[in-house]
């Protein structure tokens, strides 16, 4: 509510607070009361213009953020608004804002242009040709009231003159400013404010529209209106940290008041333009321009002459294939097209998704990254979704959208247009002897990095088919470090991003694959699926953001700068980098009760649970995955701590919805049982959260086959830990001494552990139980991998050479046999990602040698070492 000060009202003890323009300001901080001049007083809207607050600008979308800064700064000072250009509009819509949330009302605008629309009376005056009050004298005249004030900085070029980024007022009056500063105490707060109206960004060139409309970054009243009719449902309202200018003043005492003047108008339009440019992005070029100076660039033209000679073909041709490419690979990004896929996701996650759970904290600190320096998003991948679930987010809340590296095979009709107009660019999987391709796409990051443009791209390489991260990828990431290492002026960041699905879209796939299944490439038939989709749930949608790695930051931890890097130290800086990048997703990772649910029900080692021992479990797992500094879902634990049964209850309901588990009822106690052929789907949620288990988990395994020293132990740990390299990733910035010990100390704590001496036990009572369950986490991939080792001791060491398809296959066929005979406990243990896994750690052992053509064959057939390693195994599986 707008409570204003009033001369006639008697005067308070000093220091008793009283109501400012909305703010709670103390009165020791005064030297006079606010004065109720005509150009001091609250402009007051007709009853045209409070009809048009509440039909229009009742939709602009307002942080709470910036309502609290603003009344910090409030009680702090004196506050002015400061906006980049001359705009009636933007001063209408910021006032009904002020007003709708009880925040200091400005009390002076510096010249609008409108004759006798100008508020404060000046229209009037000027209509009775009154003398006009100079703006100097009346800004400074508020400003020592104490009144709020707001500052249009420029006025909008005209077309073709030289002053193109706009001409400065008449009248300096943030000089003004720094003058009334000298002489009150109390602070003058400088807030800048950008208003978006057109998510269209700046062109590098003008239109024959922007000759009579004006240009986008400097619209006309034509262009304005229009504008806002269109967009006044998504316009945005961007502000800057507050500028102090008593404090900037004090701490440049040798500057005159036009040097401070000039200093301070320049940071303001910077700080705008930044906001501006944080929601639109950089100034695009049209993609043709974009391939003409790709195909220019010295780096291409060697390759494309290089491949001419090579090929034997003419430049001309070579040139026309590059052209090619680069038609298939650039993105075309379009602001109607991120606004149309903006609506039509908002519809599509509501149909499908129970919410969209945001890491707020996180994107601030996005934002805040986004003002410095060129952002490199690099998010997990566990679907399809995720291509639109990152972009969605940032447009939805005033940051732009990245460019998105995506696979060729997503580039068919009609997705393909319709992701590169959102933003994606399209590349080939493999660059093997593509030596101009490789240049093409190398050429293509430099240029969107130089640009300041974000990009996307997937760390990982492929979807996740198992829930786990897989291990990163260093092509693309060595492109875009090799391209930040040549842009010096650039500062660029990355961001490691977590995209958690409770329910995946791609469930059935994805367990047809692991089955042994072939991979289907997308396509029409896909699309044609949709309906099926929307008309299922898949819980909430979990968006979080890890700690942003400045590139600048990595190179000063490797004690290097960019001229001193050599070949070895850029490969070592870019796999330390994938490393923390896959890190730092794992622990933003958020534990959805779909996870707990699961997790919960694949270590249960018995036909059946009850509803009591489901809960009683996921309760278990909550306070270890707390103990581990682990993220949880809000909906998991009620105000007591203890998991809420609701939250269980939606679990079951969207794996029964699956067909993930079975419910059946006896004597009213629910008993679940999740059916053979469903435990490898469920494996996937449960493998969203193995991380966090996975260093005690390996302990407890360790422990299974007998109490040990702690010496014995940490070397069964450490052997474990190498045979199991590919399913697990670890922290990068620690040893495995340092990760094991603090699983131990984490264990003992828990009193799950008991140390004597040099002897390791486990704990007695609930504490230990807890031991057995880590273990069981772990049992599908020691039957795996001792699946493995029996198909290498009967396939590989009996038959010879087979192709490593053949040998999955076969291999798989010999599990499905060993788990009908009832050798196997675990039906997610055959799965071909295991597998796969299981054969490379066997070929880092020396058991295997990988030959040409995708070959594989025993490295000592007859020599008993798969028979010894499967032997080792099975003593954890007893």
């Amino acid at each position: 509510m707008e409570v204003e000060a009033d001369e006639a009202s008697p005067v308070r003890e000093k220091g008793a607070p009283s109501h400012v323009d909305g703010a709670l300001v103390d009165r020791a901080t005064q030297d006079e009361p606010a004065r109720e001049t005509a150009l001091a007083r609250p402009y007051e809207p007709g009853a045209l213009l409070r009809w048009a607050y509440r039909r229009f600008f009742a939709h602009i979308a307002i942080d709470e953020r910036w309502s609290a800064a603003v009344r910090t700064c409030a009680r702090k000072g004196v506050v002015v608004y400061v906006m980049r250009s001359l705009s009636f509009l933007d001063f209408l819509c910021l006032h009904s804002l002020l007003q709708r949330l009880g925040l200091p009302l400005v009390r002076f605008v510096n010249d609008l242009g409108l004759g006798v629309l100008e508020p404060f009376g000046k229209g009037v005056r000027r209509m009775r040709l009154q003398r006009q009050r100079p703006e100097d004298e009346a800004l400074g005249e508020v400003v020592e009231a104490r009144g709020s004030a707001l500052l249009f900085l420029r006025r909008p070029p005209r077309f073709g003159s030289k002053t193109r980024k706009g001409e400065d007022l008449e009248v300096d009056l943030i000089r003004t400013l720094v003058e009334r500063q000298r002489r009150i105490e109390v602070p003058i707060l400088l807030l800048p404010q950008t208003f978006v109206w057109n998510m269209r960004p700046p062109k590098r060139s003008r239109s024959l529209v922007d000759f009579f409309l004006g240009p986008v970054e400097w619209p006309g009243r034509i262009r304005v209106f229009f504008q806002f009719l269109f967009n006044y449902r998504n316009a945005k309202l961007r502000s800057g940290d507050p500028f102090d200018l008593k404090e900037f003043i004090e701490t440049h005492q040798d500057l005159t008041d036009a040097e401070i003047a000039d200093k301070v108008r320049y940071a303001l339009l910077r700080m705008m333009e930044r906001e501006r440019q944080l929601v639109l992005g950089p100034t695009k070029k049209t993609p043709g321009r974009i391939m003409e100076e790709l195909l220019r660039s010295p780096r291409v033209r060697k390759h494309v002459e290089s491949q001419a000679r090579s090929s034997g073909k003419p430049i001309a041709k070579v040139e026309k294939e590059a052209r090619k490419d680069l038609r298939r690979l650039a993105a075309d990004q379009q602001p109607s097209m991120l606004a149309f896929l903006s609506r039509l996701l908002s519809w599509v996650f509501r149909r499908i998704y129970d919410g969209l759970v945001l890491d707020d904290e996180g994107l601030e600190r996005v934002r805040e990254a986004a003002r410095e320096s060129t952002l490199i998003y690099l998010p997990s991948h566990k679907s399809h979704v995720d291509y639109l679930v990152l972009s969605h987010v940032l447009f939805e809340n005033a940051l732009s959208p990245p460019l998105i590296a995506a696979g060729e095979n997503l580039s068919f009709f009609p997705l393909g247009p319709i992701l590169r107009r959102g933003g994606a660019f399209f590349i080939k999987r493999s660059f093997q002897g593509k030596k101009l391709y490789s240049a093409l796409v190398d050429a293509y990051m430099r240029k969107l990095i130089v640009g300041g443009f974000p990009v996307e791209f997937f760390i990982e390489g492929g979807r996740s088919r198992t829930g786990k991260l897989l291990p990163p990828k260093y092509g693309l990431l060595t492109m875009v470090v090799d391209a930040a290492l040549k842009c010096r002026m650039k500062k660029v960041s990355f961001v490691p991003v977590s995209i958690g699905y409770e329910r995946i879209v791609e469930e059935t796939s994805y367990v047809n694959e692991l089955s042994g299944g072939e991979k289907k490439e997308e396509n029409v038939g896909g699309l044609l699926r949709t309906p099926r989709v929307l008309r299922s749930k898949y819980g909430r949608l979990y968006v979080q953001f890890g700690e942003i790695l400045s590139l600048d930051d990595l190179l000063a931890e490797a004690e290097h700068t960019a001229d001193t890097l050599t070949p070895p130290a850029r490969r070592q800086l870019v796999q330390r980098l994938a490393h923390r990048v896959t890190y730092q997703i794992d622990r933003v990772t958020v534990v959805t009760p779909a996870a707990l649910v699961a997790t919960a029900l694949l270590v249960h080692r018995r036909r059946g649970m009850t509803h009591e021992e489901l809960v009683r479990s996921a309760q278990t797992l909550v306070s270890t995955l707390q103990l581990a500094g682990a993220r949880t879902a809000t909906a998991i634990q009620g105000s007591d701590g203890s998991i809420r049964e609701d939250t269980v209850a939606e679990a079951i309901a969207l794996f029964d919805d699956s067909g993930l588990l079975k419910e059946t009822t006896v004597d009213g106690d629910a008993i679940y049982r999740v059916p053979d052929q469903r435990r490898i789907a469920l494996e996937y949620y449960k493998n969203n959260i193995l991380h966090y288990f996975v260093p005690s988990a390996l302990i407890a395994a360790a422990l299974s086959i007998g109490e040990t020293s702690r010496g014995e132990l940490e070397e069964r740990v450490r052997r474990l830990s190498r045979l199991f390299k590919y399913e697990f990733m670890f922290r990068a910035d620690a040893t495995f001494e340092a990760i094991f010990e603090d699983a131990l100390a984490r264990m003992v704590a828990a009193g799950e552990l008991v140390i004597e001496g040099e002897d390791v036990r486990v704990g007695a009572g609930e504490a230990g139980e807890r031991v057995t369950t880590y273990a069981a986490m772990l049992r599908s991939y020691f039957e795996a991998y001792l699946l493995a080792a029996r198909a290498g001791d009967r396939l590989l060491a009996g038959e010879g050479e087979l192709t490593q398809r053949d040998w999955i296959k076969r291999t798989m066929d010999l599990g499905q046999r060993m788990y009908l005979a009832g050798e196997f406990e675990l039906r997610e243990s055959i799965s071909k990602h295991k597998l796969e896994n299981a054969l490379k750690s066997f070929k880092d052992l020396g058991l295997v040698i990988f030959g040409a053509m995708s070959t594989v064959h025993a490295a000592h057939p007859g020599q008993g070492e798969f028979a010894q390693l499967r032997d080792e195994l099975a003593k954890f599986l007893e």
